[in-house]
Formats: structure tokens, C-alpha cells, sequence
């Protein structure tokens, strides 16, 4: 029982991590200061959730999803929040990286449609927006 506090505690303090990193892209994204933005953003997912942005985005995708699962025990509320910083992310990168990052922000989100029981706009607005962005 112990043991399964810890985790939920764990859980928990990955939600709240990923959601300050949202909520300071979006502050940062909101103010102009994009080139900070992206800095901060990529610099406050290797220091709290040792994730490398450039690791991540030459993963193929089915070592992605499984790395987030498996390796950093990602939830679908944490799936959700990463795919959201990496749609901003992408919208402020530049044109090389942009793609990348805009295919792993649909995986994601795609991914989460397909395991959610919930039907959510917002994320299909995501998924339709994305995949017009890379048909073009």
C-alpha cells in the first residue's frame, strides 16, 4: 500500500512538472520571446524529466510511445500535456526541426485518440491542423 502511494505521488509530481512547462511555454510563446521559449521549454524537459528533445525526436514511432510508457511511466494526462508543448514547441521552431517535432506531437495525439474513451475536439482540432501542416 505504502508502495502504491509512492507511485501515485510520483505520478502526480509528473503531471504537475509537465503542466508548469506548458503553462511557462505558453507564458513565454504569449510575451514574443520565442527563441526563449524554445530554451526554456527544451532545457525544463531535460532537468526535470531527463528528456532530451533531440533524443526523442530520432526515436521511430513505436520506440517513442514505448519509451514514454515503459521508461517514463507516462500516463495518457502526461501524454496529453507532452503533445500539447510539442505542437507549441513546433509552432516556434525552425523549418528543419518543425516537422519532426509536429509528427511526434501527432503520434501522440493520435495515439491518446485511439486509447481515450473520451472524444475530444480540442485534439481533433490538433490532428487536423498538424496533418495540414505536413501535406503541404
Amino acid at each position: 500500500m505504502k508502495q502504491d502511494d509512492y507511485f501515485l505521488k510520483q505520478i502526480d509530481i509528473l503531471g504537475r512538472i509537465l503542466g508548469r512547462i506548458l503553462s511557462d511555454l505558453l507564458k513565454l510563446k504569449s510575451k514574443g520571446e520565442i527563441m526563449d521559449c524554445i530554451e526554456i521549454t527544451t532545457q525544463s524537459l531535460k532537468n526535470e524529466l531527463d528528456l532530451n528533445l533531440n533524443d526523442i525526436l530520432i526515436l521511430n514511432s513505436d520506440a517513442f510511445i514505448k519509451f514514454l510508457l515503459d521508461e517514463k511511466k507516462f500516463s495518457n494526462e502526461h501524454l496529453d500535456k507532452l503533445a500539447e508543448i510539442l505542437y507549441v514547441l513546433a509552432y516556434n521552431h525552425s523549418s528543419e526541426n518543425r516537422i519532426n517535432i509536429l509528427e511526434k506531437s501527432l503520434l501522440l495525439f493520435e495515439f491518446l485518440n485511439k486509447r481515450s474513451t473520451t472524444y475530444s475536439l480540442e485534439r481533433m482540432a490538433r490532428i487536423e491542423k498538424i496533418n495540414e501542416v505536413l501535406n503541404q
